[in-house]
């Protein structure tokens, strides 16, 4: 019996290799991660504390005395990230501010770090932002969005910006969608 004939039908088919793919979700990933890192750094302004109300009068050089005791408001701070979310094609610079808000006389240096997620956990990523101080200047971060792997049209960069200092610790959400 004769050898059967193959016919080519002129079609390639080209695979990628498992490795390649996994690298390019790692660098995905990675750029995704520093995107979101910087965008949990910023976010809304915490709300305004209401003002207290207005001081007895006294005629000049009498005392007023109310029984009720002075309120001395905690030192703290809070945080804001700005944006909150933002939406990226690959290659596009995405800017983030952080921003420190003193409470109470607060002064103690801030510690603001950076940890993101993407891909269902896949690519995790830890940066440290560094270390404000008062007067707490804006910091800014600028973020690269990465390109997507083969056969992904879009990921979700999830990141947590952990603000430490003066024995407490703040914390705010950030997300940085990338689009292809």
């Amino acid at each position: 019996m004769p050898p059967r004939e193959r016919r080519d039908t002129g079609t390639m088919v080209q695979e990628y290799s498992p490795l390649l793919i996994a690298v390019l979700i790692c660098v995905v990933l990675t750029g995704t991660i520093i995107v979101y890192g910087l965008l949990m750094d910023w976010g809304p302004p915490p709300p305004k504390q209401p003002t207290p109300p207005p001081a007895p009068t006294a005629t000049p050089g009498t005392p007023v005395t109310t029984g009720a005791p002075v309120p001395t408001a905690p030192r703290s701070f809070s945080i804001s990230v700005t944006p909150g979310t933002a939406t990226a094609r690959p290659g596009d610079t995405v800017r983030f501010t952080l921003m420190v808000h003193p409470e109470g006389g607060f002064a103690a240096p801030v510690e603001v770090k950076v940890f993101a997620t993407a891909l269902g956990g896949v690519f995790r990523d830890n940066h440290d932002l560094g270390t404000v101080t008062p007067p707490y200047p804006p910091l800014t971060y600028e973020v690269v969005a990465p390109d997507l792997p083969p056969l992904v049209s879009t990921a979700t960069v999830d990141a947590t910006v952990t603000a430490t200092g003066g024995g407490i610790v703040r914390t705010e959400r950030v997300q940085l969608v990338i689009l292809r």
